[in-house]
């Protein structure tokens, strides 16, 4: 299994490029790109600095990265090919 901070760094780095796509081609308004972002910033920062120290997580925060996860593959606007990645990233590993 990767480290999880390498899968959140991967995923943030994605996401990150998938909503400047998304306003560079009009799909998002620049105040939705900035909401997404911040939703963004707000669970990789909680992230980092709880597990800072640390390389397992605990469930309730695996519980609240794939809720995120979902949310994110939901949207109309995010590529196929993103939607892949991401699952390559993120996916809980049973």
């Amino acid at each position: 299994m990767r480290d999880q901070k390498e899968r959140i760094d991967r995923m943030e780095r994605r996401l990150r490029n998938e909503f400047r796509h998304a306003l560079a081609v009009n799909l998002i308004t620049q105040e939705l790109h900035d909401n997404y972002l911040q939703e963004l910033n707000e669970l990789t920062s909680y992230i980092y600095e709880k597990y800072k120290d640390s390389l397992a997580f605990y469930d309730e925060d695996w519980i609240k990265i794939n809720d995120y996860y979902e949310k994110i593959i939901e949207l109309d606007f995010v590529r196929s090919r993103t939607k892949e990645g991401l699952e390559d990233d993120w996916l809980i590993e049973m």
